[in-house]
């Protein structure tokens, strides 16, 4: 099953009429949401875990069979264990749906099944967030998040609202490097043609460090010697990389 298939499935319980699944409840007990964090070991394991989900989406599903946890009667699922990952795939299913336009409301309601309740404010966050559709024309979905009327300053200081606000951006800039440009790595330098000094909202996030250069001839008539002098005048820039020049 998809995250989202998981709620309405009927389980059957030991000695019991079957249920089904009608919520995820991330319990108090358990600790904050961790894949978000910045240290080195969490970097790795959630660049490992997206890579993975990633192929998933674009190659060969995946089994991710280590979810497991406590259902009631009315068909509330308690994770005891696996609740990170859910989690990673709650805000990998809003992202997808935020991403994708034009998508009727009634189509992502499963989001609303799913709540992370170590503390009220990871609850609101989670629930805030559902009904938030971002522009995605800011630098990252954290500035635009944390912006927000409805993000009180003190929700900056949960642990899990930081970590799902990196996983978030994560997320954000994977399906932007990887899967919308064709895994271009980041481009050195630029040439426009035809002596027109924009680029035409083409390849921003590649571009977001190159070097530049408009010469005024046509494509077709740009050849070799005029390759070698854009290449000439891209060897003097001094290249910074958002840095500022040393004196």
């Amino acid at each position: 099953y998809s995250f989202k298939d998981v709620f309405n499935q009927e389980i059957q319980l030991e000695n019991k009429e079957p249920v089904l699944i009608k919520k995820i409840i991330i319990p108090i007990i358990q600790r904050d949401y961790a894949q978000g964090r910045n240290d080195a070991d969490t970097k790795r394991i959630r660049k490992r875990f997206l890579d993975a989900l990633y192929s998933a989406i674009v190659n060969k599903p995946i089994i991710l069979d280590f979810i497991y946890g406590d259902i009631d009667e009315n068909g509330i699922m308690t994770p005891l264990d696996g609740q990170q990952r859910l989690t990673t795939l709650f805000l990998l299913h809003w992202y997808a749906v935020k991403k994708e336009e034009n998508i009727d409301e009634v189509e992502y309601q499963f989001l609303n099944k799913f709540g992370y309740e170590t503390r009220y404010s990871a609850r609101r966050f989670c629930e805030k967030l559902v009904k938030f559709t971002p522009s995605f024309n800011k630098e990252t979905l954290t500035i635009e998040i944390i912006n927000q009327s409805w993000f009180p300053l003190d929700w900056k200081k949960d642990q899990t609202i930081k970590s799902m606000l990196v996983m978030l951006d994560d997320i954000d800039e994977k399906s932007f490097y990887k899967y919308m440009y064709n895994e271009l790595p980041p481009i050195d330098l630029m040439i426009r043609t035809s002596g027109e000094l924009r680029i035409s909202n083409f390849l921003l996030w590649q571009l977001s460090y190159a070097e530049f250069y408009f010469p005024s001839k046509y494509f077709p008539d740009f050849h070799e010697d005029d390759y070698d002098k854009a290449l000439a005048e891209y060897t003097k820039r001094d290249r910074r990389f958002g840095m500022i020049k040393n004196k």
